[in-house]
């Protein structure tokens, strides 16, 4: 993580791109991240002032303190208007600091199936979910978790683990046909990219990104830039027993 007056700087100039909603990595000694927490929030603060646009800031620890550091940390920025996510490694440990604070709180790592899901509802230990479409098993089974979040009230984040611009399309697709209140956010993985091996009406314009209008995830493989393929299952002479990814004949 960079410093505090960094990253409130480049949360200054994310504002002036568009975004509205802001996700900040912590997870580090906690006096250090409380004092970015702090710095960040006031440049959304101003940012709230200058422009009458309102701006969340998730607090995400992506599982990086202890229960006792994570407890240092929501002391610390108790009042403070953000939220808090995946403080710790474990859920049962996430669930013993939400159940000493009052801010707002976010899951993400854990959720990995449909059953955690029910568990967390069950426990009402989250205010707002994380849902990695990989991590979920793939766009039907993400579907799954969206509506029963969407049947329980809770709002969604909806992104992945990392990926480009098929995975941005697969995340558009999911985000557009959630309702819209139920829709926290969605992450634009392929602005992080230096390369661009799709194209897809999935981009970053404005902090906006459109849902692909294409059949299936509306994508186009720029194949000159993506180059060989790394495997053909055409050329596998294996058996299937020995083969997952050979397509049955």
């Amino acid at each position: 993580q960079d410093s505090p007056e960094q990253m409130a700087s480049r949360v200054k100039q994310y504002c002036e791109e568009g975004y509205t909603k802001f996700q900040l990595k912590v997870g580090n000694q906690p006096h250090d991240d409380i004092a970015r927490i702090f710095a960040v929030r006031k440049v959304l603060d101003d940012q709230t002032k200058s422009t009458g646009v309102y701006h969340p800031l998730l607090c995400d620890a992506n599982t990086g303190w202890l229960r006792h550091e994570a407890m240092q940390v929501v002391n610390g920025i108790k009042g403070l208007d953000v939220y808090l996510e995946m403080p710790c490694e474990t859920y049962e440990e996430c669930l013993s600091v939400r159940e000493h604070t009052d801010l707002p709180f976010v899951l993400d790592e854990c959720i990995q199936d449909v059953g955690m899901m029910v568990r967390i509802l069950a426990d009402r230990a989250a205010d707002v979910v994380n849902l990695k479409i990989g991590k979920l098993g793939g766009l039907t089974k993400a579907r799954v978790v969206r509506d029963l979040c969407v049947s329980a009230g809770i709002p969604m984040n909806i992104e992945d683990t990392w990926g480009g611009d098929v995975t941005q399309a697969a995340i558009a697709a999911l985000a557009h046909s959630t309702p819209p209140e139920m829709l926290f956010c969605a992450t634009d993985f392929n602005s992080y990219g230096p390369v661009t091996i799709a194209d897809t009406t999935a981009v970053r314009k404005g902090g906006r990104m459109a849902a692909p209008i294409e059949p299936g995830l509306g994508v186009f493989p720029r194949w000159d830039v993506l180059g060989d393929a790394v495997y053909d299952t055409e050329k596998d002479t294996r058996p299937i027993s020995e083969c997952p990814n050979k397509p049955f004949r």
